[in-house]
């Protein structure tokens, strides 16, 4: 029987801890997680004094197989999502969300190996927040794209900011067979200004069981990060 840690964590490009990336991989670590899809990541931006981000915080967590996912250009640099892994990264791809006229969106998805044969695939993303109706669009493609490329008898997660806590927009991707960590049962407001809960873990039904979920209350971002401990089945 396998376990495994998953964690989403928007971390608004470091500005609220300061640059410290320590701080930021606290959460991290105290969630104990074995892999987290993070959001707002900025790469070599002016902002930012040119960083690499993900060299830092894989250096500061300890999870040092990294997917950086460019959704835009930005401030002399690339703006975007991550996903650190304590697995190997045995496959992985990048595909752009639809956008419209508004911001670039994007996420990854990567497959990892767990050992003992079994395999995980992790999606990470950050919807748009200027429309709804938008997010619900990049919600349908995001499932007509799950349903034509994973495997069904494969354990599967999809992690991210969806920038809405109205659970019925996740229709499309609950309707194949996956299930919501943050819901009306069990909410978590991971946004900490004017809290919502806009942050979740998406899990494939059947292939995967919760056993322990919960949130980080931590001030080194503007969100506090979600965190799920899942049996394998």
């Amino acid at each position: 029987m396998k376990h495994i840690n998953v964690a989403t964590y928007n971390i608004c490009h470091g500005r609220y801890a300061d640059l410290d990336w320590s701080r930021i991989a606290s959460a991290i670590r105290e969630a104990d997680a074995d892999i987290v899809g993070l959001q707002e990541i900025d790469m070599g931006t002016n902002r930012i004094g040119g960083l690499d981000t993900v060299a830092a915080l894989t250096a500061a967590t300890g999870l040092t197989h990294a997917l950086f996912v460019p959704a835009m250009d930005y401030d002399g640099g690339q703006y975007g999502t991550a996903i650190l892994s304590r697995y190997p990264i045995v496959d992985s791809g990048i595909l752009p969300l639809p956008s419209a006229h508004y911001e670039p969106r994007a996420f990854g998805c990567v497959t990892l190996t767990l050992g003992e044969g079994s395999t995980l695939t992790f999606l990470n993303t950050h919807l748009s927040y200027e429309s709804a109706e938008q997010q619900k669009i990049q919600m349908r493609y995001l499932a007509d794209w799950m349903a034509e490329n994973l495997p069904a008898h494969t354990p599967a997660v999809l992690t991210g900011d969806f920038n809405t806590e109205d659970f019925t927009t996740f229709a499309p991707v609950t309707s194949l067979g996956y299930a919501l960590v943050n819901d009306t049962a069990h909410e978590f407001k991971t946004f900490r200004h004017n809290p919502v809960a806009i942050d979740n873990i998406v899990y494939r039904e059947g292939r995967m069981t919760p056993e322990a979920f919960g949130m980080m209350d931590s001030d080194a971002s503007d969100h506090n990060l979600l965190w799920c401990r899942f049996k394998l089945n």
